[in-house]
């Protein structure tokens, strides 16, 4: 089934961030000396602290709380959770700056170009929009929109987000679909009435034992690449 529109997260579906980020981690753990924590693991909590802060704090599009500042505060909370002494602000912002400087899974460039052609493409992440300008523009992706929960105040899967995305681009939500690593988001949107295409990413976090996986008859389409898109 094609779609006039295809909607994407970003963090772990588009971007690989758990290299850029257990990079970053490994420094950090380095300069300081510390050898009792795994790095992947360390990421891998620093994750699930964001996660938990985006399902507890309230947001609105006039008081937004910027979603780096929520990384940044998780960096500290993380490394206390390890026992490890409280980084000093300029090393959490050297380590909170990874998750603006993530990268493409390799099937991303090719795949997203020949979509584009016969589709509108956007993004629709809970990451702030100035995150998204600034990766989309240094890896020289190519997409007709860039949305993200911060132009609505209200963090996925908050049904407003998927509706105002697809208000602004004028099309039904079944005409659309809302591209995903990650089940919960595709829930939400397939409840709205949007397509659902979940993408497969076995090492999201690093280790495939620990990715996200959905039944394919869950879904409307299940490919492992942009490029299976239909």
């Amino acid at each position: 089934m094609r779609f006039r529109a295809y909607l994407f997260d970003v963090q772990g579906t588009l971007l690989d961030f758990f290299g850029p980020v257990t990079d970053a981690v490994t420094n950090y753990l380095d300069n300081q000396h510390i050898t009792t924590v795994d790095p992947g693991d360390f990421t891998r909590a620093w994750r699930e602290d964001y996660f938990r802060r985006v399902r507890s704090i309230p947001q609105s599009v006039d008081d937004w709380r910027r979603v780096q500042d929520l990384y940044a505060a998780g960096f500290a909370d993380v490394c206390a959770g390890y026992g490890l002494d409280r980084p000093s602000p300029g090393d959490t912002g050297l380590a909170s700056a990874s998750w603006q400087r993530l990268e493409p899974w390799p099937d991303v460039r090719t795949g997203m170009a020949r979509l584009r052609r016969q589709a509108i493409t956007a993004t629709l992440s809970n990451t702030d929009m100035s995150t998204m300008i600034t990766l989309f523009k240094r890896l020289a992706i190519d997409m007709d929109a860039i949305f993200t929960a911060e132009m609505v105040g209200a963090f996925k899967p908050d049904p407003r987000t998927y509706l105002r995305a697809l208000q602004y681009l004028d099309i039904a939500p079944g005409e659309a679909a809302m591209v995903a690593a990650h089940p919960y988001d595709l829930e939400a949107a397939g409840s709205l009435g949007m397509g659902t295409i979940f993408l497969h990413r076995p090492f999201e976090y690093g280790d495939p034992g620990l990715a996200h996986e959905m039944a394919p008859g869950r879904v409307d389409q299940y490919v492992a690449s942009v490029a299976e898109i239909e």
